[in-house]
This record gives structure tokens, sequence and C-alpha cells, in this order.
């Protein structure tokens, strides 16, 4: 597994402090040197510094197998501003976040500017260190599993409860005691609005999550697409990231939900991973990925 850290908002000194160091210390390898971007005084976030990140995040990606496991981890300085937040949010649902205290590289008497700077960066590493354990968390509810309702898609799956669950777990499971348990609380509660159907009999029982417009979306067993796609016309950073990650961890590259309507026939368009409308290649069926890729 390839852990993606972004490390969001630091001045000059921090940054090149750590690309002086091994990169294993804050991405468990040094061939996998951490995103970085330095702010200038006065230090806060600016709209648009989310785009650097986002486009280092699809250009790493884009170099793995497909079968390859890439984690998301956000460490971000906690600017006391409402843009702060804002650059937070550019990181849903893929990533899983938390913050840093901010700190001025200048500030104090020049004799003790060396040993905070190295203990803020030690600071750093170890909160990187907990970000990590907290997304194994994730990686083990995701990765692997055929069929959670953690994975439906967040644009085509018509519900009241989906996502204002997994963005409440967006908010949460970086600094969270136990992120386990809210992970755990979130699939029972979607999947008490949304109970796990099943249709066919015998080995051809197939299970399905029901969304409010009554369509299906059922478990494609072990039958696997490539649906995290690399780019084309219309495609963003983000239908990749979301095609490989989902709040902070891995899951199956070429998981797909197969849905149709009990009735028969699909809709004629269904919005893909980038809002574009796109009609299913047949019309008895589509397939939608979790990051709302169509085909």
């Amino acid at each position: 597994m390839q852990i993606l850290t972004c490390i969001a908002g630091l001045p000059r000194a921090v940054v090149d402090e750590i690309r002086s160091l091994p990169a294993a210390r804050f991405t468990e390898d040094d061939g996998n040197r951490p995103i970085m971007r330095p702010v200038k005084p006065p230090f806060a976030f600016r709209p648009g510094m989310e785009e650097g990140y986002h486009q280092d995040l699809r250009d790493r990606i884009a170099q793995l197998n497909p079968h390859d496991e890439a984690a998301v981890i956000l460490a971000y300085v906690n600017y006391p501003n409402s843009e702060t937040s804002r650059f937070v949010a550019t990181f849903f649902p893929f990533a899983i976040h938390a913050p840093l205290e901010p700190f001025d590289p200048e500030a104090g008497p020049k004799s003790t500017r060396r040993a905070a700077l190295v203990a803020y960066v030690d600071a750093i590493e170890k909160a990187l260190t907990k970000l990590v354990a907290k997304m194994r968390g994730v990686r083990d509810a995701l990765s692997g599993r055929n069929f959670t309702p953690l994975l439906l898609p967040l644009g085509n799956f018509k519900s009241d409860i989906v996502r204002p669950q997994i963005a409440a777990l967006y908010d949460a499971l970086g600094t969270a005691p136990d992120p386990r348990t809210l992970l755990e609380i979130a699939s029972k509660s979607i999947a008490a609005a949304h109970p796990i159907g099943l249709i066919g009999e015998g080995k051809k029982r197939t299970r399905f999550y029901e969304d409010a417009r009554r369509l299906r979306f059922k478990s494609p067993g072990s039958n696997r697409h490539g649906m995290a796609q690399q780019g084309g016309a219309g495609h963003g950073p983000h239908c990749l990231i979301n095609g490989r990650v989902r709040l902070g961890g891995p899951f199956d590259s070429q998981f797909h939900y197969d849905c149709e309507y009990a009735r028969g026939n699909v809709d004629r368009e269904y919005p893909n991973c980038h809002a574009e409308n796109i009609a299913p290649a047949d019309a008895q069926y589509v397939n939608i990925a979790p990051n709302d890729y169509v085909r």
C-alpha cells in the first residue's frame, strides 16, 4: 500500500526541513515523498491552493498498478479562518485528515529557533503516525470488502442518509479515539435505512442495496471492470482519486455495482464522476462505481 501523505499549510522553513529528512519518517517509504507546498507570510490558506495537491495525488495514483492499494492522508495547519475549512472540504470524500498547530519559524529568540523547528517537525511525524493508524482502520473496513454501504456512490445512490453519514465520518475519523467504532455505526445506520435485499435463488442469489427511487445497486460478485479511469475529456483529479480511495482508505479500483430496477430497464442517463450526464451502454442495466463513474 502506498500512503500518499499531504502536509499542507507549512512555512518554507518547515517544508525544507522535512525535505531534508528521510521520506519514510512521514510516508513509511523513502521512495514516496510527502506532498507539500509552502505558504508565505502572512501564513494562511488561500483560494486555489488545493489544486496542486489534487493534481499531485492524481499523478501519483495514475502511476500505480490498478491492483496496488493507495491511501490518502492530509495533515493541515489549522489556521483560524474559514479558508482553512474550505481547503479541507476539497479533499472530501477521499482523504482522512487531522489538524496541526500553527508554527512561525521566525518567532522567539534566534538561539531557540532551530530547536523549536526540530520539535515541530517531530510533532508532525507523530501526528502522521496516529493518522496512518486510523487510516488502517478504514482500510480494514473497505479493502477487499465486496459489499459495504460505505462505498455506495454519493451522487447516483439517492438517499437522505448515505452522504450525511460519509460526511460525518470525514469530519470525525482523523481525530476520533476509535474510528473503527464510528465506521461500524455508520455502516449499520445506512443499512438500517437501506436494508440488504436478495434476488435470485441458490448460488445465483445476489445481494443489493435499493435507493430512494428503487434502483437496485447489486453486488457484482467476482466480476470486475476497470472502472477507475486515469483521464480523458471532462475528467478531473477527483475522478481518479475517488475511484481508488474513500475516507483515506483504499478499495478495489475495479469494484462497481450492477444497477437495475426490479421492473427492468434503467434511466436514460446518469451523472458520472464529474457530473456529466452519461447514457448507459445497455438499456437493461448500468454499471456504477463508488466514484460515480458510469458505464
